[in-house]
């Protein structure tokens, strides 16, 4: 019986919110105040920091594109 190892891009080091903000191009603040609307990238909870994994930093950031 063998398990198979999924790869998940989540298992890559996660960002403080400080980092995540200059990955993309935002101030803490600007990203702290998008969690608290909903409106921000996904957050997890690691102790007390909110730590974001770049894949989904990634996502987020395609997600927004405008194509013009």
């Amino acid at each position: 019986m063998s398990i198979e190892t999924q790869t998940s891009p989540r298992r890559s080091p996660v960002f403080t919110t400080k980092q995540a903000a200059e990955y993309v191009g935002l101030k803490p603040q600007t990203l702290r105040f998008m969690k608290w609307e909903g409106t921000g990238p996904v957050v997890f909870k690691q102790g007390r920091l909110n730590v974001y994994y770049p894949a989904d930093l990634d996502a987020w950031l395609a997600a927004r594109l405008i194509e013009g």
